[in-house]
C-alpha cells in the first residue's frame, strides 16, 4: 500500500496512522447524502445493508445494498429477467481494487478494478476518513448534479471478529456451515 506525504499526519484523537486503522472489516451503519439546501437523503434506504474491507497488503473491497431487492423468479444468477437484473443492480453499489492512505490528508483512494458501475472501472476516488471510537465516516468531496450539490457520507462500524468454531470450513458457505450443526 503506498502512503502519501512526506510525514504521517496522526488521524484525530489518536496516534495510530489512518493505515494502520483502517485495516479490517467493517459494517454499515448509514449510507446518507446531504444536499445544499440541508436535506438528507437515503438513496439506498435508511436501513441500507454493507460492508466494506480493506486487507493489509493495500486492496480494498466495498459492498452496499438496499434490503428488501426482489428474489429472481430464476435459480440462475446468470438468468434474471431485464427488469430484474435492473432493479437488483439499481439497488446495489459494488466496487473494488488497491487502495492507499494519504495521512496528511486525513484520506483513503480508491482505484476502482471492478465496479458494478461500468463507469467507475479505472477511477481512483479521494473518500475523506474520520474515526470516532469503533467508527469510521468515509466522505467524498460534495458531488454536483445538474441544480443540486449533494455531500454523501458513509458511517461503519468495525466488525467483531468471528469465533474461530463458528467459521465455515473451506468450501462451504455460512449457510452451510450452520445446518452443519
Amino acid at each position: 500500500m503506498a502512503v502519501t506525504g512526506e510525514k504521517p499526519a496522526m488521524s484525530p484523537r489518536s496516534d495510530i496512522p489512518i493505515a494502520d486503522r483502517i485495516v479490517g472489516s467493517w459494517e454499515l451503519v448509514e449510507y446518507s447524502t446531504t444536499s445544499d439546501t440541508g436535506t438528507v437523503g437515503h438513496p439506498l434506504g435508511p436501513d441500507a445493508r454493507g460492508l466494506i474491507i480493506y486487507s493489509a497488503d493495500g486492496f480494498m473491497s466495498a459492498q452496499i445494498m438496499r434490503p428488501g431487492r426482489t428474489l429472481y423468479r430464476s435459480a440462475n444468477v446468470h438468468r434474471g429477467e431485464t427488469s430484474e437484473r435492473g432493479e437488483a443492480a439499481g439497488g446495489y453499489l459494488a466496487y473494488s481494487g488497491p487502495y492507499h492512505v494519504d495521512e496528511t490528508n486525513s484520506a483513503v483512494w480508491h482505484e476502482m478494478a471492478v465496479s458494478l458501475y461500468p463507469n467507475w472501472i479505472g477511477d481512483n476516488q479521494k473518500r475523506h476518513v474520520r474515526f470516532d471510537g469503533d467508527r469510521m465516516t468515509l466522505s467524498s468531496d460534495p458531488l454536483v448534479f445538474r441544480t443540486t450539490t449533494l455531500l454523501p457520507a458513509l458511517v461503519w462500524r468495525r466488525t467483531a471478529p468471528m469465533p474461530a468454531g463458528s467459521r465455515p470450513h473451506h468450501g462451504e458457505t455460512e449457510n452451510h456451515a450452520h445446518r452443519r450443526r
